[in-house]
């Protein structure tokens, strides 16, 4: 490894002051069948790695609430911790044919066509067949479909079938709020090695009631999110150095925007409710380690008391992961650099001239933009002030806050140039790696690895806001004062793996940038808040465990995601540790003298 990297080879986990009994257990190890997690053996044979040096865990360590859980049907499965198929040939033939299939561009759709396609049926883009987009449809469509779809995706062997279709009566996955999940079994008529019979479906939110808004969002706001996931384990199983799980089929209309992909099962162990109330806070625990080699979830997001362990090193385990994709893709060990940009997010290379950068404001029209930044102001310091920092309250942080939003607001392209303008800073690397898109698990050391969930929105694009979306869901406190760690865990591993020597600082203010740019989107939200707990609801709220906020509502984290990103986000503006207020003035003074720009009016900010 690099010099650089070198800390991260060279401390024992008593020197990282965690728990050598295993309950903060390191961040390396795992099964040795050619790299199984991100920090196990590399994909080059390089031996497995520790954590960063300084990384004494800042939280008072929780007492273990039980020695070792037991093990689920099936947990003890390891084929879900290897990467032994990934590594295969067959898996390498089945990428390499994808690639070479010659798939339309994906054209972009309105609210009203998703309103009005939304429950037809048609044929994927990417296999040309029709395909459900339900639990309900798969039953329907039933076992001659799904082994036409397997067979079509060279998944299953054209002399085998899918003989019976059994759909999961105990187990709802509610987590998630980019589409629906269900879990269901299938017979074969011949079993195989290799072949799971315990399967996973994503599918689109239905467009009605209560996840219309989420469907959406999705769909159009976020577009084609879908298909670059589609995409991630239809094309990178083969490439990818993490282990995801075992891709089956995925197709995507863009006539409709219904999809589905069916991957193999994760065999999490920890099925029961999750501790939404705060329980384990309140009685000062955590729930301790799992035998070895069980799969410890699924967790969501915005519990991290919910962790078996010390966030801080689940979080790092998640850094370095991202970071190693990224490094690799710079060295180009990802594929070819002209199919990856055309078959996922590409924001590299990108002229200044498509900006959309201006002399007035280039973001929403002030006066819009003042009305829900003035109604996010409100809603904290009033409605919402018990879950919120005190400080909300004080009319200077109001003042604070809005000029920081309306400035911001003002210079939003100039921001989204500026992040994505050095190539160094843009690789392609997962967009949303937070600890309800991963799983986990330790070795008999107690040694942590993980596997990858989730590819939405998988692309290229500025690492400084990559990082905030992989640690966006993590408690302000644990986030601030490991802050440096993950920064130098991502210059350090994106380095070893390839990619160039970044510059901290530019990759905080990234990073910074980043989070206050989705204060702008949660200001907007606000109505929506009030649609998940209604407005009157609030004056009884006194914390962020009520059941009310805290848990998933409508089976969605959607609303006590919101909360408490707001509420990071507003201490990164205005506490000390982040100064986040000056951050953005430094940013706007060194940009617009790069640029021999005069910086803008006020009349372009204010309305």
């Amino acid at each position: 490894a690099p010099t650089e990297a070198n800390w991260y080879h060279n401390k024992s986990r008593a020197q990282w002051g965690l728990d050598v009994s295993g309950q903060a257990g390191g961040a390396s190890g795992g099964i040795t069948d050619g790299g199984v997690g991100v920090l196990g053996g590399g994909l080059d044979g390089r031996p497995a790695e520790a954590l960063a040096p300084n990384a004494a865990v800042t939280d008072p360590p929780l007492a273990a609430a039980s020695e070792g859980g037991g093990v689920a049907e099936g947990a003890q499965d390891l084929s879900i911790m290897t990467m032994g198929y990934q590594l295969s040939q067959a898996c390498r033939d089945r990428c390499e044919k994808e690639l070479k299939k010659e798939i339309p561009a994906w054209v972009r759709i309105s609210h009203q066509q998703v309103n009005d396609n939304h429950m037809k049926k048609a044929k994927g883009m990417l296999y040309g067949i029709e395909f459900p987009w339900s639990e309900q449809m798969v039953v329907q469509m039933g076992p001659a479909w799904l082994t036409k779809a397997l067979q079509t995706a060279g998944t299953l062997e054209q002399d085998n079938a899918v003989v019976e279709i059994i759909t999961e009566k105990k187990i709802k996955v509610t987590t998630g709020n980019n589409g629906g999940k269900f879990l269901f079994e299938v017979r074969y008529k011949r079993q195989t090695e290799g072949l799971h019979t315990k399967l996973f479906a994503k599918v689109p939110h239905p467009n009605e009631g209560a996840t219309a808004s989420d469907r959406l969002s999705t769909s159009v706001n976020k577009q084609p999110m879908e298909l670059h996931e589609l995409n991630s384990s239809r094309l990178l199983e083969a490439t990818l150095p993490v282990k995801i799980p075992k891709f089956y089929f995925g197709d995507i209309s863009n006539e409709t925007s219904n999809f589905i992909l069916i991957t193999e099962q994760v065999p999490f162990a920890d099925r029961e409710p999750l501790d939404f109330k705060g329980d384990l806070v309140k009685r000062g625990e955590r729930l301790g380690p799992l035998k070895p080699f069980v799969v410890e979830g699924p967790y969501d997001k915005c519990l991290d008391w919910t962790l078996r362990a010390s966030p801080f090193e689940y979080y790092l385990t998640l850094v370095r992961a991202g970071a190693k994709m990224a490094g690799l893709h710079k060295a180009g060990k990802m594929g070819d650099p002209a199919a990856l940009a055309a078959h996922f997010e590409d924001y590299s290379n990108k002229p200044m001239e498509i900006w959309g950068m201006q002399t007035g404001c280039s973001g929403t029209p002030p006066k819009q933009k003042q009305t829900m930044v003035d109604m996010a102001v409100r809603f904290m310091s009033e409605d919402g002030k018990a879950i919120f920092p005190a400080f909300v309250t004080d009319s200077a942080f109001g003042a604070k806050f809005k000029k920081t939003m309306m400035t911001l607001n003002a210079y939003a392209a100039e921001s989204n140039y500026w992040r994505n303008s050095d190539q160094d800073y843009i690789a392609l690397t997962h967009n949303n790696l937070n600890v309800d898109n991963a799983f986990f698990w330790r070795d008999e050391k107690g040694e942590m690895d993980l596997g990858v969930l989730d590819w939405g929105s998988m692309g290229q694009k500025c690492l400084g806001f990559k990082m905030w979306y992989w640690l966006y869901c993590s408690d302000y406190d644990i986030l601030t004062a490991k802050f440096d760690d993950y920064l130098q865990c991502f210059v350090d591993t994106y380095a070893e793996y390839g990619g160039p020597r970044l510059d901290k600082s530019v990759l905080r203010m990234q990073f910074v940038l980043s989070a206050m740019e989705q204060m702008q989107g949660l200001c907007d939200a606000v109505p929506q808040i009030f649609k998940m707990c209604k407005k009157p609801l609030w004056k009884e709220i006194t914390s962020r465990y009520d059941p009310r906020i805290g848990e998933n509502i409508d089976g969605k984290s959607t609303l006590r995601l919101y909360l408490q990103v707001m509420s990071t986000v507003v201490r990164i503006i205005h506490e000390p540790q982040w100064k986040g207020d000056e951050v953005l003035e430094q940013w706007m003074s060194t940009f617009c003298s790069t640029l021999g720009v005069a910086q803008k009016a006020q009349t372009a900010i204010f309305p």
